[in-house]
């Protein structure tokens, strides 16, 4: 019975909040109202990110590098998309919270087949995780694309802003501790369990978000960002996925127009399979003790600076 409800019913029920966001922006009066520009939207989040006192400077130093480039112009224009449709960001941020719960349910389903037939059963488990990083990603955009809604329609708020930052911590729990029920947090070769990395991993980025959140209450508005960023993470999770993934997608193709012809993939499948989840959380581990080091480095040099005034 517990099966079933897991397997069935929870992505249903996830899949029908899903519809019932869409639904409800569909049925809402649109708004016709003209934007700022990506420059100037730009330029409104360093403000509210501290950097006021050198905007210019840190926004010609923000359109050089890939956030500037590539992932606030992508939320941006996502933020318009969204308000065309008519959600708010509340609405696409519990959009999220959703993703996220599928993203869990998936990694779980799609773990089942991590010890069965390496190139019979396995890849059609594993083929599942190329779709899991895509929309791993989509979700590292939405995360952006709701304070970009409030941002483009001017109705930022403290419970807005609350909210989603409760959200992106559940969702960061969700995309980690959905590896510690399948048997993709044990090395098959020597049985090792990596389980403690996980929760270790999900210690740290807590700990790095309160950081975040105390200092800007000590009145340290001004913040800098580093490699430990959710942006990154993200991007981490989305790697690791493709890969495992797109190996498993591979051997699924060779096997259903060669079945014999899979052997050319032995090296590559059974080292990916084997040490793919290992690296991710070893690869994440490294990136959030040195931000945490870092950041707390940068927070204590600061706000010595406002004491001492």
């Amino acid at each position: 019975m517990t099966e079933i409800v897991f397997n069935i019913v929870f992505p249903l029920i996830l899949l029908i909040l899903l519809l019932i966001i869409f639904l409800s922006g569909i049925s809402k009066k649109k708004s016709n109202q003209e934007f700022m520009s990506c420059d100037e939207f730009i330029k409104d989040w360093l403000k509210d990110h501290g950097q006021a006192p050198k905007l210019e400077e840190q926004f010609i130093q923000m359109k050089k590098d890939p956030s500037g480039l590539l992932y606030m112009p992508i939320t941006y224009k996502g933020a318009k998309f969204f308000i065309k449709i008519g959600l708010t960001p509340n609405k696409v941020s519990f959009m999220n919270l959703i993703l996220s719960f599928l993203i869990f349910y998936g990694v779980i389903i799609a773990g089942k087949g991590h010890t069965l037939g390496l190139f019979t059963q396995q890849p059609l488990y594993g083929a599942w995780f190329f779709a899991l990083a895509l929309l791993v990603l989509f979700t590292g955009i939405v995360d952006g694309i709701d304070g970009a809604i409030a941002r483009l329609l001017n109705i930022k708020s403290k419970s807005g802003a609350w909210l989603d930052n409760v959200i992106d911590r559940v969702s960061d729990t969700l995309m980690l501790v959905c590896l510690i029920p399948t048997s993709l947090s044990v090395l098959a070769i020597n049985g090792l369990d990596f389980k403690w990395m996980i929760w270790t991993n999900i210690i740290l980025i807590f700990i790095y978000e309160y950081m975040r959140a105390k200092h800007e209450s000590l009145g340290l508005h001004e913040t800098k960002p580093f490699i430990g960023e959710r942006i990154t993470r993200v991007l981490v999770i989305a790697t690791f996925y493709i890969m495992y993934g797109a190996s498993s997608l591979t051997v699924l193709i060779t096997n259903l127009i060669n079945p014999t012809a899979t052997s050319i993939w032995t090296v590559s499948h059974s080292w990916v399979i084997t040490w793919a989840m290992f690296i991710y959380q070893i690869s994440l581990l490294a990136i959030m003790v040195l931000s945490v080091i870092l950041f707390a480095r940068y927070i204590w040099k600061n706000l010595k600076k406002i004491d001492s005034i």
